[in-house]
């Protein structure tokens, strides 16, 4: 084992349509939703993964769920930006 592989940390981050996995070290840390809540007003991101999920369709009309991901590519970096960010 080489000194440098002992400084290592290795994470994957799979985007997926559905949802999004983050895997640290052989581990899955996150497991959520690819989607986004984001204020239609000010343009700022309310809520991501589950929160955002149950925002869906039951919230003002103020408020929009963006699915930042379909059919396996991303279709707006933006959101999808914000939600790997959060």
């Amino acid at each position: 084992m080489s000194w440098f592989n002992f400084f290592t940390q290795e994470i994957a981050i799979d985007l997926g349509t559905a949802n999004t996995l983050i895997i640290h070290n052989d581990k899955v840390v996150v497991d959520e939703p690819s989607i986004v809540a984001i204020d239609r007003t000010t343009g700022k991101v309310i809520a991501v993964g589950r929160q955002a999920q149950q925002m869906h369709g039951k919230t003002h009309e103020n408020i929009k769920t963006i699915r930042p991901l379909r059919d396996g590519v991303i279709a707006d970096f933006k959101a999808a930006e914000e939600m790997i960010e959060a």
